[in-house]
């Protein structure tokens, strides 16, 4: 088991090693300089799985380690010529089957980058064998271009040989004794507290705690200010278009805060509402047909293998031909948040949210106590829920299971964002409940949007000569799969929409939502 101390300031590398030397007999290396970086995903995937992703460059050579906190390796180190910026970069094995479930989609960016001074000692015993490795490290913390380099904590590190093992902890007790103490931390972690670093910073849950009695107006801004900064964090990830995920969670909040525009009702002045209505929605439109082409691309291996094996390389063209509209997509977002509607949307809607509100107001809903206005809507919107999906058959046009997907999303939304002012339990049992049925919804929508679009795509590439008869063919045979699976999502949704709307979970959402006096009655 490595033995890892940290080294005080006050203490000098070169006289240690020469401690160290004068007291056992030890074989130096020439000392080296390694560059160390610490990778994980934007939203911290890794750490929230208590590991870190380590890329040591020491010459061309980047030597990559996936360990644990605690300093345990996953799976053996792996050599690389340059580092991969996604989990499917890495070469077939098990190092890459391990780690693509976590990253799934998402980019490996830089958190923190350490310079290292290596010096290796390698202890021998009497008959000169070598039964221990001493490690000492000088390190720096590199900032960025042009600022100053930091000084980190230097650290010594024993590794012991198997079979070994008395040498090692000799070692060990001489270097408490000169006053070096064991560490615990990860050097990285370290690294990332001295540059303000929060690892699970990122987040797109609202995570508010709000006052059930505060003035509705005031809530619903704390909210939107909330929904906004999840905009703005993810806006730069969205410009530059590596990772998906940035345009996605930027298209959420773009989503949710359409949703409180449009359901938290009376709150803020009709003309306000319109206004934003309007820019949001375009922010939906402009933002829509990126991520759809991210989406298909995103599938397309489950495409892919859901075909025939002899089918499988001639749906490869249909990749070819979204990879190219993505490219034209993306570009055209670009532009459009480059442009002064896109800036004067954020800047008056940011300056909206800053302005307090008006101490008197004639909106009906404005200076209600939240929690009242979160339950009426709340109610309002489930109990549309259950009379609407009560009706539909299998003869029930798609478009209406699609608009009760719509409520179902309105619904998640609310209780999202008031969240905090019910019992957690509940809430957490009745939105896993909710969450099952909008799987199937969604996933009814998915298909039939699907279907539709690649029928689409099929005429364009058709017409434009992109694909062969070939392709068109498995473009065709795509299409089939996905109306079996249609067909499979709508006779599943009877069963789900029963579930949610089981009287067990309509007597529970009647006790929190319907009055106040019911739920103080019932739940305490």
């Amino acid at each position: 088991m490595r033995i890892e101390f940290i080294v005080q300031g006050s203490q000098d590398i070169e006289q240690l090693k020469s401690s160290v030397q004068e007291n056992f007999l030890v074989r130096l290396e020439p000392p080296r300089t390694v560059f160390r970086t610490h990778y994980d995903s934007f939203d911290w995937r890794l750490y929230h799985k208590e590991s870190l992703l380590e890329d040591t460059r020491d010459g061309k050579e980047h030597i990559l380690v996936w360990k644990t906190l605690k300093g345990e390796n996953y799976c053996p180190r792996m050599k690389l010529r340059e580092m991969p910026k996604f989990a499917w970069d890495l070469p077939k094995g098990p190092f890459r089957d391990l780690l693509t479930p976590v990253l799934e989609m998402r980019e490996l960016t830089p958190k923190v980058k350490v310079r290292s001074r290596i010096h290796v000692m390698h202890l021998l015993n009497k008959d000169e064998k070598f039964v221990s490795q001493i490690i000492l490290q000088e390190n720096n913390l590199q900032r960025q271009r042009g600022a100053r380099s930091q000084e980190l904590d230097n650290r010594t590190t024993i590794v012991p040989v198997r079979g070994y093992a008395k040498p090692s902890i000799e070692v060990a007790r001489f270097l408490e004794q000169h006053g070096l103490t064991p560490m615990q931390d990860d050097l990285m972690i370290t690294a990332l507290n001295l540059i303000d670093a929060s690892p699970g910073d990122y987040s797109t849950k609202l995570q508010l705690t709000l006052d059930p009695e505060m003035r509705a107006d005031r809530t619903m801004k704390i909210i939107l200010r909330r929904l906004l900064d999840i905009m703005l964090t993810n806006e730069d990830g969205t410009r530059s278009g590596t990772d998906t995920e940035f345009l996605h969670d930027f298209r959420v909040a773009i989503r949710r805060t359409r949703s409180a525009l449009s359901q938290v009702k009376a709150v803020f002045p009709k003309q306000t509402l319109d206004r934003y209505k309007r820019e949001f929605a375009w922010l939906g439109q402009i933002t829509s047909p990126g991520r759809d082409l991210d989406v298909y691309l995103l599938n397309f291996d489950d495409y892919r293998n859901n075909l025939p094996v002899g089918m499988q390389p001639h749906i490869d063209p249909m990749r070819d031909f979204l990879i190219k509209q993505q490219a034209i997509e993306h570009n055209a977002l670009v532009k459009a948040m480059n442009s002064q509607r896109y800036r004067r949307i954020l800047k008056s809607w940011s300056a909206f949210l800053d302005e307090p509100v008006k101490v008197r107001s004639t909106l009906r809903n404005a200076t209600q106590p939240t929690i009242s206005v979160a339950r009426k809507r709340i109610w309002r919107i489930y109990k549309g829920i259950l009379r609407d999906g009560g009706l539909i058959t299998q003869s029930t046009p798609a478009e209406v299971l699609h608009d009760l997907r719509k409520d179902c999303k309105k619904l998640r939304y609310l209780m999202e964002f008031f969240r905090s002012l019910f019992p957690e339990k509940y809430i957490e049992q009745l939105t896993r409940m909710l969450k099952t049925l909008q799987t199937n919804l969604g996933d009814h929508q998915d298909y039939d949007v699907q279907i539709t679009s690649i029928n689409e795509i099929r005429s364009q590439m058709q017409t434009q000569e992109n694909g062969t008869g070939e392709t068109l063919l498995a473009m065709s045979m795509l299409i089939e799969g996905l109306q079996a699976k249609l067909r499979q999502t709508r006779s599943e949704f009877a069963v789900q929409f029963n579930t949610f709307a089981a009287k067990e979970n309509r007597k529970l959402f009647r006790e929190l939502f319907a009055s106040a006096w019911e739920s103080q009655k019932t739940l305490q």
